[in-house]
């Protein structure tokens, strides 16, 4: 086992070296110039990761899909080292791997509290090249919720510019409510295979469907799904929707959510 120095800041590991009380150094490899590697982002909770295998498991499927040498055992090894080295119990872990073949974890704060979000809808078009992994170009999806933020809006809601429907947040699932039933687009849009949103389809009555942004209107509540924010609920999609954030149907969801995520914690 590495040797693990306990840090006030937060924790950052390279290629199975804890970096601690120094700037972190990495090689400028094309991984990391051209955006050519994968992620994956993880929450820990007293340092007990949720779902590692399925994390895991969705790193590998990234790697393969771009041609990415993958050592599942190593990586899991580092990543419990890492998550005991972490400054904070409760945090985000992302871990990198580059095209050079570098290994990076990082720990992450934790998003603010926020009792719900305003979207801001945005066009997107998903190149079929890199559907269903994470990689490092991102470039995209922070470029949309720059775009929201100077509309005065909390996140990105990625629309499909050949016909506007629904697609996903820039780094979250995006569902709604009708009636009693939680839906999410189809992954055949070319959205992301979300372990959070895989979580709500055990914990709720779930289905999916091609949803026309502008048709939002006529549901009954919205949320934005993921590992580190866990539920967000939505009080509003720009230009198009208005929804209370408190009602009981999305309040069953938050609270369904958390209550499987942490039924899956780690031992």
């Amino acid at each position: 086992m590495h040797n693990v120095v306990m840090s006030n800041s937060a924790a950052v590991m390279i290629n199975g070296a804890l970096v601690s009380d120094v700037p972190p150094s990495v090689v400028l490899d094309d991984g990391l110039v051209r955006g050519d590697g994968v992620f994956e982002g993880m929450r820990q909770y007293g340092r007990r990761v949720r779902t590692v295998d399925a994390h895991l498991g969705r790193l590998e499927r990234s790697a393969t899909t771009i041609m990415l040498p993958f050592d599942r055992q190593l990586l899991a090894g580092e990543l419990a080292e890492f998550s005991r080295a972490t400054a904070e119990p409760d945090c985000a872990i992302r871990l990198m791997l580059t095209r050079g073949g570098q290994r990076i974890f990082r720990e992450e704060p934790l998003p603010a509290p926020a009792a719900s979000w305003r979207l801001q809808p945005v066009e997107h078009r998903v190149t079929p090249l890199l559907t269903a992994s994470k990689t490092l170009s991102y470039a995209a999806n922070m470029q949309a919720n720059r775009l929201a933020k100077q509309a005065g809006c909390d996140e990105a809601l990625f629309i499909r510019a050949d016909d506007r429907a629904v697609l996903e947040a820039p780094t979250s699932s995006f569902c709604w409510i009708e009636g009693e039933t939680v839906v999410f687009p189809p992954l055949e849009l070319g959205v992301l295979d979300s372990l959070t949103r895989r979580l709500v389809v055990e914990a709720c009555e779930t289905r999916t469907r091609t949803m026309p942004v502008d048709e939002l209107a006529g549901t009954d509540g919205a949320l934005l799904v993921s590992t580190v924010m866990e539920a967000r609920p939505i009080r509003e999609v720009a230009g198009v929707a208005t929804f209370d954030p408190e009602s009981s149907a999305v309040q069953r969801v938050v609270t369904a959510l958390a209550e499987i995520t942490r039924a899956r914690l780690e031992p």
